[in-house]
C-alpha cells in the first residue's frame, strides 16, 4: 500500500510539474498578498482563466423562426467546449430574402417551381444540424478564417456533386433535336430600305448562377460564430471582427461608416405608376459623429412621413420593411418630396444631407419589348436610361449615389453611364451585376469597372468573404455599402458587422421598425464604446470623393470575368 502511495504521489507530481501548476500557484498567491483583494476567489478565476484552453466548436443548431415580415427565418445557435464542458455561447437570426431572390431568378425545367420560404427555411435548417455541425466539430472557435474555409469547401463540394449529377442525367437524356422548319430564311444584312440601321438586338437575360437550396446555412453559422467568439472573449463583435480579420491587436485603428436610412420604398412591386425606382434613402453629411448624424436622419425621414400625412385622408403606407410608400408616376415626384422634407428639418439638400437611389431596373426591363418600363406604358432603351440618370442628376444635384442602375446585361450601357455620372456620383454594383459575392474577385471588378460594391449577409456568405470584398474593393480605390435586406430578423450583430469590416457606408432600412431602430441605437453604442476604449477612429473625410470612370478604350474579352490588363483611365476629382 505504501509503496503503491508513493508511486500515487510521484505521477501526480510529474503531472502538476508537466503543467506548471506549482509554480503559477505560487506566483498569484504572491501576487494576491500585496493585492489584497476584495474577491480573493474571482482573482484566482480570473488569473487561471488566462491559461484555460481555448473553446472549441461542440454543436450548431439551426431551427425556424420568423422575420420581421412573417416570413420564415432561421435562428442558428452555437454551442462550444469551455472548461471541459458543452457550453451555450450564442445565437443569431437570419431572414432569407437574398437566398430567394437568388433561386427565383433561375432557370427550371417545366415540372419544377421555385422553392418556397418555407423549404429554404427547412431545407437550411436540415443542412445546419446534419451537415455542417459535424463538419466544424472541433475546430477552435476563435479561429474565424478556419470555420468559414470549412463552410465554404462543404458548400463547394455539394454544388459540384449537384452539378456532377446533372451533367450525367443531361447526358444519359439527350434532348430531342427541335424539328426542321424547311428551308432557312435568308439573314437580313446590315443595310435596310431608307438608310436606317436596324436596332441592335436586346442582350437575353442571363441564367441565375445555380445556389444550392438551403445555402443560407453558411452565412448563418458564420454569423453566430463571430457571436459566440465575442460573447466568450468579452469583446464587442465588430472588435472581435477586425481583430481576427485584420490581425491587428492593441492600437488598431477602425473605420466608422457613414449611416444611411431608407426613406420611400417602390419599385414593380409597389403600388402606383413608378416602377425604376426601389428604394430611396438618405445619407449623412461625412464627418459627423455618430449620434448627430443619426439624429439628423431620423428628423428628415419623420419630415417626409408628415409631409405624406397632411396630402393622405388615408394614412400613410409602409413598406415591410418601414419605407414610406406612396404612389407616384414620375421619378421626380419621390425626389422632390425628399428634398423639401430635408430644408423642412433645417438642413440643406447636398450639405448636410444626401440623397441615393437603389433601382429596380432587373425587375422593370420588360423583354417582350426589349426596354425597361420607366412607369406604366413608359418605356426607355437602355442608352435612353443613361441619358434619364443624366438629365436627373444635373436637377437633383444632391443625388450622390446610384445602386444597381441598370441591368447585368447591358455591359454596353454600364461605362457609358459611370462616364456621364461619376464624377458626382457615386455608381454601385451589387449581386445583380456583380453575381454571388462569395466568388467576387479583382477580375470581376476590373472588369466592371465602378465607383464601389453593395454587400450584404445572406446566401451562401461568410464574414471572411465579406472582409475579402472589402479589402479589393479598397484596394482599387472604391466604396463599398453594407445594405439592409428587403426583411430581417431583429439581430444587431449587422452593425457591428458593418463597423468590423470597416465599410464606408451601411445602410439601417427605416427607422420606423424595431430592429431597424435597434440597429441605429448600436450603431450610436458603438461610437461610446469606442471612446471608453480609447481606440483610434478613422475620421472619414468631410466630403465625398468621386472617381472619375472612363469607359476603356477596348474591351479585351466578352467574358466578364476575364483579365482586363489596361483598365479604364481613373482621375479622382474632390467635390
Amino acid at each position: 500500500m505504501a509503496e503503491s502511495y508513493n508511486e500515487l504521489k510521484k505521477l501526480a507530481a510529474e503531472y502538476y510539474m508537466k503543467n506548471h501548476v506549482p509554480e503559477r500557484i505560487e506566483e498569484i498567491l504572491n501576487n494576491m498578498f500585496f493585492e489584497n483583494p476584495r474577491d480573493i476567489y474571482g482573482r484566482l478565476s480570473e488569473f487561471f482563466e488566462n491559461y484555460a484552453l481555448s473553446p472549441v466548436l461542440s454543436d450548431v443548431h439551426g431551427s425556424v423562426v420568423y422575420s420581421s415580415n412573417g416570413t420564415p427565418a432561421v435562428k442558428c445557435s452555437l454551442l462550444a467546449i469551455v472548461k471541459n464542458k458543452d457550453k451555450f455561447l450564442a445565437s443569431s437570426y437570419l431572414a432569407l430574402d437574398n437566398e430567394m431572390l437568388q433561386v427565383q431568378g433561375q432557370v427550371y425545367q417545366d415540372n419544377e417551381s421555385p422553392p418556397t420560404v418555407e423549404e429554404i427555411a427547412d431545407k437550411t435548417c436540415v443542412n445546419i444540424n446534419a451537415e455542417i455541425a459535424p463538419k466544424i466539430k472541433g475546430i477552435p472557435l476563435l479561429n474565424q478564417a478556419e470555420i468559414d474555409k470549412a463552410l465554404s469547401d462543404w458548400m463547394n463540394e455539394m454544388e459540384n456533386a449537384v452539378s456532377s449529377s446533372t451533367d450525367v442525367s443531361e447526358n444519359n437524356n439527350p434532348r430531342t433535336p427541335t424539328p426542321s422548319s424547311g428551308k432557312k430564311k435568308k439573314v437580313p444584312s446590315g443595310k435596310v430600305k431608307g438608310g436606317k440601321a436596324p436596332e441592335k438586338p436586346i442582350p437575353p437575360k442571363e441564367p441565375a448562377q445555380p445556389r444550392l437550396k438551403g445555402c443560407s446555412s453558411i452565412s448563418a453559422t458564420s454569423l453566430v460564430t463571430l457571436k459566440a467568439s465575442s460573447v466568450f472573449l468579452a469583446q464587442p463583435p465588430f472588435l472581435h471582427l477586425h481583430r481576427s480579420m485584420s490581425g491587428c491587436e492593441g492600437k488598431e485603428e477602425i473605420r466608422l461608416p457613414t449611416p444611411v436610412i431608407s426613406i420611400i420604398t417602390g419599385g414593380k412591386s409597389s403600388p402606383g405608376k413608378l416602377n425604376i425606382f426601389k428604394n430611396i434613402f438618405a445619407i449623412s453629411r461625412p464627418g459627423l459623429p455618430v449620434n448627430e448624424s443619426v439624429g439628423n436622419l431620423v428628423k428628415v425621414y419623420q419630415a417626409v412621413e408628415r409631409s405624406l400625412a397632411a396630402k393622405s385622408s388615408v394614412g400613410v403606407v409602409t413598406a415591410p420593411g418601414g419605407g414610406l410608400q406612396p404612389v407616384y408616376d414620375k421619378p421626380e415626384q419621390p425626389l422632390d418630396v425628399v428634398l423639401e422634407a430635408i430644408q423642412t428639418a433645417g438642413f440643406t439638400p447636398g450639405q448636410d444631407i444626401y440623397v441615393g437611389i437603389e433601382t429596380d431596373a432587373t425587375n422593370a426591363f420588360d423583354y417582350d419589348k426589349g426596354k425597361y418600363e420607366i412607369s406604366n406604358s413608359l418605356f426607355k432603351s437602355a442608352d435612353e436610361l443613361v441619358e434619364l440618370y443624366r438629365d436627373l442628376l444635373a436637377r437633383y444635384p444632391a443625388v450622390i449615389m446610384l445602386i444597381d442602375p441598370i441591368r447585368k446585361e447591358d455591359k454596353e450601357q454600364w461605362p457609358k453611364l459611370c462616364d456621364v455620372i461619376s464624377e458626382k456620383c457615386f455608381v454601385i454594383g451589387g449581386s445583380s451585376i456583380y453575381g454571388p459575392l462569395h466568388s467576387l474577385n479583382q477580375n470581376q471588378l476590373c472588369a466592371r469597372r465602378s465607383s464601389g460594391v453593395a454587400i450584404a449577409t445572406g446566401s451562401r456568405v461568410t464574414c471572411s468573404d465579406l472582409y475579402r470584398i472589402v479589402q479589393d474593393v479598397r484596394a482599387n480605390g472604391d466604396v463599398t455599402i453594407l445594405l439592409s435586406p428587403p426583411a430581417d430578423a431583429s439581430d444587431d450583430i449587422y452593425t457591428d458587422v458593418g463597423v468590423g469590416l470597416g465599410v464606408d457606408f451601411v445602410s439601417f432600412g427605416a427607422p420606423s421598425r424595431g430592429e431597424n431602430v435597434d440597429r441605429l441605437n448600436r450603431f450610436v453604442e458603438i461610437e461610446e464604446i469606442l471612446k471608453q476604449r480609447d481606440v483610434m477612429t478613422v475620421s472619414p473625410q468631410k466630403s465625398f470623393n468621386f472617381p472619375l470612370i472612363k469607359p476603356p478604350p477596348a474591351p479585351l474579352s466578352d467574358e466578364e470575368g476575364d483579365v482586363i490588363l489596361n483598365p479604364p483611365d481613373q482621375k479622382t476629382k474632390k467635390k
